[in-house]
Parts: C-alpha cells; structure tokens; sequence
C-alpha cells in the first residue's frame, strides 16, 4: 500500500523546521567569543573608581533638585538620605511649611512614589523603567544612588575596557557593553569621578560638582544630548558616614492612600 506523499506546503513546513533546529543548534553550540583582556592600567583605573564609590557608606542632606523637562520646570526642596550597601534612597520634597509634598523612596527590590497631597502612590519594582517613570531616564536603582551621590558605578561585565588620553575633564577609562557603551572621567590617583556620559539607547551625562576626594558631595548636574531632559541637584550642608539607620529609608504608605502597584 502506498503511502500518500506530504503536500508541498507540508514538506516546506518540515524543511522550515529543520532550518530552524540546525540554526538554534549551532547557536546554541558556538558561544560567543570572550572578551579581550583588560590591560592593567585599565583594571587599576577602574578599581580605583570603585573603591572611591564605595567610600561613601551613607549620605544625609538638604537637597534642591530641579527637573527641566519638555519645556517644564519642577523644583523641589527637601531631605535626601543614600544608603551606599544596599543602594537605597529616600528623599522628602517639602513644602515651605516643612511637610513632605512628595516622598520616594527606592531599595533592591521596589521603588515607591507618593504623592502626598493627592493621596496617590506608586509601587514599582527597582529597574530602568521605573526609574524613567518618575526622573526621565532610564537608569538601574545602583547607578541612581551612585550617582545622587556623585559616585561612578561601572558598566558590569563590559565586552571591552580601554583608557582614554586626558581630555579637558581629565583622564577617562571608556566601556562597552551590549547596547551601551559608558565612559567615567576621574581624578587619577583618588578614583574620584568627575564626569560619566552614557551613549547608545538612552544617552546622557553627569557632571559632578567639584569637591575633595574625601569630602560629601555638593551635586550634580544631569542632561541628554537633545536637551529633553535636564537635572540639577545641589546638597545644602551634607553629612557622609554618620551611621544612617537603614530603617529611616524605609517607607509605608498608608491604608487610605490610592496605591497603582506595578510590580
């Protein structure tokens, strides 16, 4: 008994698919290629920005932040508090009474966003796009506190890592990622940053108010290329590693407010 031939459709389909499974195959068998070494200048570089991140343990202060955004501007006065380990912060826009207008506070795992007159908040998971919701950009919960206070997290696990002739600003060491590729300018023997720029999906950079290596920040100016977006933060009277309680950055929103949770 003959067996009926497969339509035509039916053998593309099945040559479709063996297509299909020799490609995921073979990329499942060639990994990509490794990185190329990192020179040891480049890794001292970098080890000093890291070292001077971490430096700063706790941060409290009075802080002025204005947004400059789409044609608007918003300015805020308040209290900011970092935490460095975990990458927490808190901050308290205050009204000229001295009651808190709006509060967020952010942790390794949520963000929360209240607006305290309108009695509305919202909860978000700490990533990139929530970040984006309430500053604009597209940044990770650590890269935001590193930069609050005015620290430099480096790019992790970079595909390539060089240093840049001084410029100007100084001494730079450039990273390529993925998507992204990040450069950090900074003072060569404390590792302190003095400037970090962004470049690929979401592009911007940082200006670091000047002070010593070993004193608070004073702050920080942040804008794109396009101007869309641009943030000054200015730090009133800073205090750095007075052991902060961790628990003073933790926030609970109350049972009457109307809560959007995201996550």
């Amino acid at each position: 008994m003959r067996r009926p031939r497969p339509s035509r459709s039916s053998r593309l389909r099945l040559a479709g698919g063996i297509l299909l499974a020799a490609g995921l195959s073979a990329c499942a068998t060639a990994p990509p290629a490794p990185p190329p070494p990192i020179a040891d200048e480049a890794r001292a570089a970098l080890a000093r920005i890291e070292q001077h991140r971490r430096s700063l343990i706790d941060l409290r202060s009075l802080a002025d932040i204005t947004v400059r955004r789409s044609g608007r501007a918003q300015r805020l006065s308040g209290v900011m508090l970092l935490l460095g380990e975990p990458a927490s912060l808190r901050f308290e826009a205050l009204s000229p009474f001295g009651t808190p207008v709006l509060i967020v506070a952010g942790d390794p795992q949520s963000l929360t966003l209240w607006e305290v007159l309108d009695h509305r908040a919202y909860l978000a998971p700490t990533s990139p796009e929530a970040n984006r919701r309430w500053l604009g950009l597209a940044l990770g919960g650590e890269d935001l506190v590193a930069l609050l206070a005015s620290r430099a997290r480096p790019l992790p696990e970079p595909t390539r890592v060089e240093l840049v002739a001084p410029d100007e600003t100084g001494p730079s060491v450039r990273l390529t990622g993925r998507d992204v590729e990040q450069r950090i300018w900074f003072d060569p023997d404390s590792g302190q940053a003095r400037q970090v720029a962004w470049t690929g999906k979401n592009p911007a950079q940082v200006t670091f108010s000047a002070t010593p290596p070993e004193a608070p920040p004073a702050g920080l100016r942040l804008e794109t290329p396009d101007g869309s977006l641009r943030v000054s933060v200015t730090y009133r009277d800073p205090k750095m590693n007075t052991g902060l309680d961790p628990a003073l950055l933790k926030l609970t929103v109350p049972e009457d407010v109307r809560i959007q949770d995201f996550r």
